[in-house]
Parts: C-alpha cells; sequence; structure tokens
C-alpha cells in the first residue's frame, strides 16, 4: 500500500488490540488506512450562513471512496492471494496463517467536524459501506481517552472492560447471553463513562460488580444515559447506532452482575 499510494496515506490502528482491551476471542487486528488528500466534511453543526460559504469554497474531490476501496482490495489480493483476502461490507478481511494474524484492514477518508466554514473542530475517519451508509469515528482520540482513563484509575478501567468480555463470552458459549449483539465497543463505552470512585475495589471482581450495578441504574434513568458518550467523547454513546440501546445495556449489566455475583 505504500508502495502504490506514497504519502497520501496513513495507517491507524484501532479496535481492541490496539486499546489494549482485547481478551481470548479478539483476535484479529483493526487497521485503518485513511486516504489524506480527500476528505468527508460534516457541517451539520454550522449555521446557514457558513453552511453556504463553506459550499462556496469547497474544492469536490476526484477520487471517490468507493475505487479507493477497491484500489485497496485489489493490491491486497496482490499481496496475498484472492482466497486469503475477502471484500466485506466495511472492511477488508485478510485471513491469517501460521506466521500472521487476521486483520480487518478499514480504508477511510478522513473525517472534519467544521466548527465554522473554514475551522476544523475534530478530525476522524469515515468510512462509506458496500452497502452505502456512512459511518465515522474518532479513533485516535478513543485511544487516548482510554489511556488516560486507565491511568486515573490506576489501570482498573481496561481491567473492568476485560472482565465484562470475558462474562459477555462465558455467557455467550453457554448459550445464554440474552443480548442479541453485545459488542465489544458497546462494553468499552459503558465502562468509560463510570465514574473514577467506582474502580477502587480491592479485586477485578469488586470493581466489575460497582460498575455493572453503576450501568444497570444509569440505564434505567433516560435521561442519565442519554449523557453517556463514546469513549472518543465526541458521539453520544446512544446515537446512530441501532445496536446501541439502553434497553440492550440495561439488560446486559444485570446478567453480568448475576453472573459475575454467582
Amino acid at each position: 500500500l505504500n508502495d502504490h499510494f506514497g504519502d497520501d496515506i496513513v495507517f491507524i490502528p484501532q479496535g481492541s488490540h490496539h486499546n489494549r482491551t482485547n481478551v481470548k476471542h479478539d483476535s484479529d487486528v483493526d487497521m485503518a488506512v485513511m486516504y489524506k488528500p480527500t476528505f468527508f466534511a460534516d457541517v451539520s453543526r454550522l449555521s446557514a450562513t457558513d453552511k453556504e460559504l463553506h459550499e462556496l469554497y469547497r474544492i469536490p474531490g476526484t477520487y471517490e471512496y468507493a475505487q479507493f476501496k477497491s484500489d485497496v482490495y485489489d493490491l491486497l489480493r496482490r499481496e496475498f492471494g484472492s482466497s486469503d483476502v475477502e471484500r466485506r461490507d466495511k472492511c477488508i478481511r485478510v485471513e491469517g496463517n501460521s506466521s500472521r494474524v487476521s486483520a480487518d484492514v478499514v480504508p477511510a477518508f478522513e473525517h472534519r467536524r467544521f466548527s465554522a466554514y473554514d475551522v476544523v473542530a475534530a478530525r476522524g475517519i469515515r468510512i462509506v459501506t458496500d452497502k452505502g451508509r456512512h459511518i465515522h469515528s474518532f479513533p485516535l482520540q478513543h485511544y487516548d481517552n482510554g489511556v488516560a482513563k486507565n491511568d486515573r484509575t490506576g489501570k482498573a478501567y481496561k481491567s473492568a472492560v476485560r472482565v465484562l468480555k470475558n462474562t459477555r463470552n462465558d455467557l455467550k458459549d453457554k448459550e445464554l447471553l440474552r443480548a442479541e449483539d453485545m459488542a465489544s465497543f458497546l462494553i468499552e463505552c459503558l465502562v468509560w463513562n463510570v465514574p473514577e470512585g467506582f474502580f477502587v475495589g480491592k479485586t477485578y471482581r469488586e470493581d466489575a460488580l460497582a460498575v455493572t450495578a453503576k450501568i444497570w441504574n444509569d440505564m434505567r434513568d433516560p435521561s442519565t444515559a442519554n449523557r453517556y458518550m463514546e469513549v472518543c467523547d465526541l458521539r453520544s454513546l446512544f446515537g446512530d447506532n441501532p445496536h446501541h440501546t439502553r434497553e440492550r445495556a440495561e439488560d446486559f449489566a444485570l446478567q453480568a452482575w448475576q453472573h459475575i455475583n454467582n
């Protein structure tokens, strides 16, 4: 990819491995490949006047996202073989073997959130799925905020995340998990919103019980739950993702608390 695109791309590691919240089942590496010369603009927070100015000075890109993803796909197939590379809706899957782990390669353009027509307030990445859905995230901010939370809690934050992920996996293996899809990302975000005072137990178990009880209580109060943010602290947790619901988080917190307490 570097040989082909040169300085036009940057690699952004993301996901459980990079954030050091991975558990046994989290065996894959997640790597975004961001094309820098073209970006997606988020002007939703601008005034009507600023939106007009932004449009006036905007220079349309000539390299479409779909073409970038196809080019990355072709390059990976050439390198690793067509049988080990699969194009998926959100990413390109490179299967592992005895010498490498599996990887989800995520082609992306930069996502720029504007606070004025010529002022960028935050930078992240955006993808367009093969089904046409736009998804943006802020992996660099996510990583930095996770590290800061972990430091403030004496390394207890990420330990609590791993306990809850292992709890989810155990419930799933025993076919007891009621949540249809309790994603690792959702668990990580829920725990990140819990105040530092709940991470003072003498054991990981005590912390996990305190954290799940706090989440359960918060999810039962819509005004409190709606203040929960993603770890990047730039997006509401219960926003546009249909799999992130208060009801699902509440039910999982209760089930996790009961499972850990047994």
